[in-house]
């Protein structure tokens, strides 16, 4: 296997210990490539150092190892990375500098004890520049959504298998073109319950493997849930919404507008390629116009010429006039 041509590295179960060792970082792995694949092996630890030398990496794979501790700055420097799977681990939180990476659409950090996430997401600068589309947080311990700030990529968000003691409406408020979540297990109030079913089905938000389950309620029970749910939802929570909803539109207006643009431009190099090719043809109709005349007139030429031909005089005819004139004049005078 040529490593410097290869655009993917897979080491699974290896038994790198601790953290990624100097032969990870040694002379043969010094190439680019795309795919890294660390999954199934022991490692416990990452520091900014690990992976200084892979920036071009684009998808990440870390599960099913013993990780527990990754210092700050640690991914800082993967500008490219789109998706990175942490799960299976040791994790308490999420490394915050994940959340900035301008690229990272997919992040997975399920089956990981993250009992201080909701601490370490008050120092997250937000709106986070990830533009994150997919987030699998299943079995996380949570027992609330965390706050991300607005995330209006994220289509798809997995929390199953969280005992979520405090799920509110508002809290879906900052995912406003969220398409699919999964609450497979996950145990949830049930006004919580009626309340999101109602709300989500509103949304056209499907609700994944299987559908949400609650407990039916009387109606009076429901309009108590609609009432306590319009409480819960503060005026942060409403901003945020329309905040993402703004990002939304924005983003939907410039597409539009470079569609547009893309459009104007094509039309004018259509017209600029058309007209260039109007003028190429005239220009080669003109030019065969006037080598046909051109060749007309060559033969043409010796016809025209063809009176102005002189016939040749014999030597010394031009001597002989003046002598015959002599005669005469002689003749002439003898008669006199």
């Amino acid at each position: 296997m040529n490593l410097e041509q290869s655009t993917s590295i897979n080491i699974p179960g290896s038994e790198i210990s601790d953290h990624l060792k100097a032969t990870i970082g040694s002379s043969i792995f010094r190439f680019e490539f795309i795919i890294f694949d660390l999954s199934f092996n022991r490692i416990r630890d990452l520091n900014a150092q690990s992976f200084a030398r892979y920036t071009s990496v684009k998808y990440l794979y870390l599960f099913e190892n013993m990780l527990h501790n990754i210092d700050e700055d640690t991914f800082s420097l993967l500008t490219n990375l789109e998706a990175i799977d942490l799960s299976y681990n040791a994790l308490k939180s999420i490394p915050l500098e994940l959340f900035q990476l301008p690229v990272l659409r997919n992040l997975y950090v399920s089956h990981n004890a993250l009992y201080e996430l909701e601490t370490s997401l008050v120092t997250l600068e937000k709106p986070i520049k990830a533009p994150l589309q997919v987030l699998g947080l299943a079995d996380c311990r949570l027992q609330r959504l965390p706050d991300f700030g607005v995330l209006p990529d994220l289509w798809q968000l997995n929390i199953s298998s969280n005992p979520m003691k405090e799920l509110t409406l508002g809290q879906f408020s900052p995912m406003c073109n969220l398409k699919t979540v999964d609450l497979n297990n996950t145990q949830i109030p049930i006004c919580a319950c009626q309340v999101l079913t109602a709300e989500l089905v509103l949304r056209r938000t499907k609700i994944m493997f299987p559908p949400l389950y609650c407990i039916p309620l009387t109606s009076s029970e429901q309009n108590l849930c609609q009432a306590e749910a319009g409480q819960e939802i503060h005026p942060e929570q409403v901003a945020d919404f329309h905040q993402c909803m703004e990002i939304q539109q924005s983003r939907q207006l410039d597409t539009e507008a470079k569609s547009t643009w893309i459009k104007v431009v094509g039309a004018v190099a259509g017209c600029i390629v058309l007209l260039s090719l109007i003028l190429f043809c005239q220009h080669r109709r003109n030019r065969r116009k006037l080598k046909a005349k051109l060749k007309r007139n060559l033969q043409n030429a010796p016809l025209k010429n063809i009176n102005r031909v002189m016939v040749p005089q014999t030597p010394g005819a031009q001597e002989e006039a003046p002598t015959e004139n002599a005669k005469c004049d002689k003749l002439l005078s003898d008669c006199d």
